[in-house]
């Protein structure tokens, strides 16, 4: 009986020997794994800046409204969070008047057009035209008045011997009645000066026939001289017809330049971040209808406290999680450290004119371009948690 108690006993304390023997090797093993895991927690912090004051920002939010144009809204094709292409058609107001102006230019101008090819042709027929017909009469004008100072040489010709004949005629006529020459003589020098006379009288008549012709032909010159002057009118008419169409083909390129700017496109490739109006609204020349973002312009802006700032740098490598897309894997590289802190810029900055200083740890803002992720993904806003690689 005794025998088997103390068999029992021994039992007893060999599986509590190893029961103590098992709880000190978990024990063991425990508080090995806190060392290790808590020198490795140490280790990263000291080679990461680890922060989840992260946020995914932009460079730029395009807003987007019509050109120059109002009117009200006839089309609307996207919606929030909608990617968009490059050139998409987003919206569009109603085209109407726009339409009317280009129109009612293109008419115009077609009409000028025809004007001044009209003139164009009339000009060429009948400048040549014109311009002989003023050759043509100064060389008349001329002929007449070298016709004209022929006759007067011949007058003056005849007048002087009609002068001489004359003095001959009274002189052979005191001869007759003194009976020193015969009758005949006497007639036939009376005969002559009256052929004179009747001669110089006719080319007297002829020279004022002249002068009338002549004043007929010099106003023909100055009606072809006058014609010439409508050619340059005409000249200065088709200059005047060619600047308005200058004028108009230019209000007519600005015109259609409206009308197309009664569509709204997209210039870039990204997404609708914002809508600002509806179908049926009526819309001011750059009022914004949409808010557009484009990836390219995504980052990381991350709050760093900056007890944490040591090496971190340009360039410093770091991977970044994201709430919202836990599934998703990002890298990036710190872009810049920008020169102030976030409070600096607050609403409500801190006011220390009071005296007061306490201590407070301030976040300084780092850029951290994304290098590598899924960028489509991201929302304006999203927050998540970042680790930055230390440069020593």
């Amino acid at each position: 009986m005794n025998q088997n108690g103390r068999t029992e006993d021994k039992g007893l304390f060999k599986r509590l020997d190893r029961k103590r023997k098992i709880a000190l090797l978990v024990l063991t093993s425990v508080t090995l794994a806190v060392l290790l895991y808590g020198g490795w927690m140490i280790k990263r912090r000291m080679d990461y800046a680890i922060t989840n004051a992260v946020f995914v920002d932009t460079e730029d939010i395009t807003n987007l409204g019509f050109k120059r144009v109002a009117g009200r809204l006839i089309k609307l094709t996207k919606r929030e969070g909608d990617s968009v292409k490059k050139g998409e058609l987003l919206a569009e107001i109603d085209p109407t008047d726009y339409g009317l102006a280009v129109e009612a230019l293109e008419k115009e101008l077609e009409a000028t057009k025809k004007e001044r090819d009209r003139l164009q042709i009339t000009l060429s027929r009948v400048s040549q035209q014109t311009e002989l017909k003023v050759h043509m009469a100064k060389d008349s004008v001329k002929a007449i008045e070298e016709e004209i100072d022929a006759l007067k040489a011949d007058i003056s010709a005849l007048s002087a011997d009609i002068a001489q004949l004359k003095r001959d005629r009274d002189r052979f006529k005191e001869l007759f009645k003194e009976k020193a020459v015969a009758k005949r003589r006497f007639e036939l020098i009376d005969t002559r000066l009256r052929a004179k006379r009747q001669q110089r009288s006719a080319l007297v008549k002829k020279m004022e026939a002249l002068k009338a012709k002549l004043s007929s032909s010099k106003r023909g010159v100055e009606m072809a001289v006058a014609d010439k002057k409508r050619v340059g009118e005409t000249e200065a008419a088709i200059a005047t017809l060619s600047e308005k169409i200058k004028v108009l083909e230019t209000k007519l390129k600005d015109a259609r330049l409206n009308l197309e700017y009664c569509k709204l496109r997209s210039p870039i490739d990204g997404k609708v971040a914002k809508k600002y109006a509806s179908r049926g609204d009526v819309v001011a020349p750059g009022r914004p209808v949409y808010a557009l973002v484009d990836p390219k312009d995504i980052y990381i802006l991350v709050l760093l406290e900056e007890t944490k700032l040591r090496g971190v740098v340009p360039g410093s490598p770091a991977k970044i999680r994201i709430d919202a897309l836990p599934d998703e894997e990002y890298q990036g590289v710190v872009d810049k450290i920008l020169p102030t802190s976030a409070a600096k810029f607050a609403l409500v900055p801190r006011d220390i004119s009071a005296g007061e200083f306490t201590k407070v740890v301030q976040r300084m803002q780092v850029k951290v371009r994304i290098t590598k992720g899924d960028v489509s993904k991201l929302v304006i806003g999203m927050g998540g948690e970042i680790e930055i690689k230390r440069k020593r």
